[in-house]
């Protein structure tokens, strides 16, 4: 009985394990699909929050500018580089435009488009 529940316990730890590697790499194909389909965007940041349990990510409401009309849309982006928590808080305060790279197409899932980078370079006309 104790050798099942020993099989029992390492076979769940294995599948729990073969499970995160499968989300992750998951979460880099999303990445990867935004990095070569998604569309440069003028964006102003309305809102943003801190993703429970990464420092590294904000949860970002956006009015982006498209060529159809500006469009709300919720991203979670990357904190790295010159992207830095105060360049997305001075952003936001000041209503500074910024330069997105996203995916708003309605035909490309939701577990693609949810994804996005702020880009550093701001547009044109606009100081940092």
């Amino acid at each position: 009985m104790a050798t099942f529940l020993l099989i029992l316990a390492v076979g769940l730890f294995v599948l729990m394990g073969g499970l995160f590697w499968s989300i992750m790499g998951q979460e880099k194909k999303s990445h990867e699909q935004v990095h070569l389909q998604g569309g440069r965007y003028v964006a102003v940041i309305k809102d943003f929050a801190a993703m429970r349990g990464y420092t590294n990510r904000a949860s970002l409401l956006l009015k982006i500018e498209t060529p159809s009309g500006p469009v709300g849309q919720r991203l979670i982006v990357p904190i790295e580089g010159a992207v830095t928590w105060d360049f997305v808080t001075t952003a936001r305060v000041t209503e500074r435009p910024v330069y997105v790279r996203c995916i708003i197409d309605p035909n490309v899932e939701l577990a693609v488009r949810q994804y996005g980078f702020l880009l550093e370079e701001a547009p044109p006309g606009e100081a940092a």
